[in-house]
């Protein structure tokens, strides 16, 4: 078939096509609900994270936790970051611990104005990492899921080179759909939801995997008990 031909098949489909409305509901969900031992899940979270060239801490009491999370600080090569509020940490304090070992928190605020966006930008691109808590693991992937909201600024994860999230291995599920089964309403409890599985890549020139393009260069998965 000639091009102009094909145009026309086109043209008088347009005319007469009919697209059926979406329905109203989803399909129920048929595969009932993987149950799997919390060390499973955690073998299985740690080993596919691993794979994805991410690390995981674990397992950790909350003051092992700290103390993790200081070294990695330490090792990110600066003295400014970007945190969660302590009231959105799975470890009481941790903020405190942070300044008092030398660390200052950046205010993630951003004005409204152009000018004193640019500059708070400037300021915030100095972060040398990130801490976060996390709403949920996925062991099968080795994902993360993030919400945001006001005291969980969505640059904490995205802008500073390192990213440092710490989970409690209660929030592991096997799977997005298990998770997404326990937590329906998780996509209206945030104005975004996040699933990262590890650190940013692409391979858009020549096909050559690089890290740490689009956000975070490395993954610190922190596994908490208790």
């Amino acid at each position: 078939m000639d091009r102009a031909s094909m145009l026309d098949r086109i043209r008088h489909s347009l005319k007469s096509a009919y697209l059926p409305a979406a329905g109203a509901t989803l399909p129920p969900r048929t595969a009932a609900p993987v149950t799997l031992d919390t060390a499973t899940l955690v073998d299985s979270f740690s080993r596919e994270l691993t794979a994805l060239r991410g690390n995981a801490h674990g397992l950790q009491a909350p003051a092992q936790a700290i103390e993790t999370v200081i070294g990695l600080l330490r090792e990110s090569g600066g003295d400014e970051i970007l945190a969660w509020a302590d009231d959105a940490l799975p470890i009481i304090g941790l903020s405190e611990a942070i300044q008092r070992a030398g660390f200052a928190i950046l205010d993630p605020g951003v004005p409204a104005d152009p000018v004193g966006r640019r500059d708070k930008h400037a300021q915030l691109a100095r972060a040398s990492a990130g801490v976060t808590g996390a709403l949920a693991g996925l062991a099968d992937t080795g994902s993360l899921v993030l919400t945001s909201g006001p005291t969980r600024p969505r640059l904490a994860s995205l802008l500073p080179p390192t990213h440092i999230a710490l989970l409690p291995i209660a929030d592991l599920y096997p799977s997005l759909p298990d998770f997404f089964a326990a937590q329906p309403g998780v996509v209206r409890a945030g104005s975004n939801v996040v699933i990262i599985t590890g650190p940013s890549r692409t391979a858009d020139i020549e096909l050559t995997p690089v890290l740490g393009v689009h956000g975070p260069k490395s993954l610190h998965v922190v596994l908490i008990i208790g």
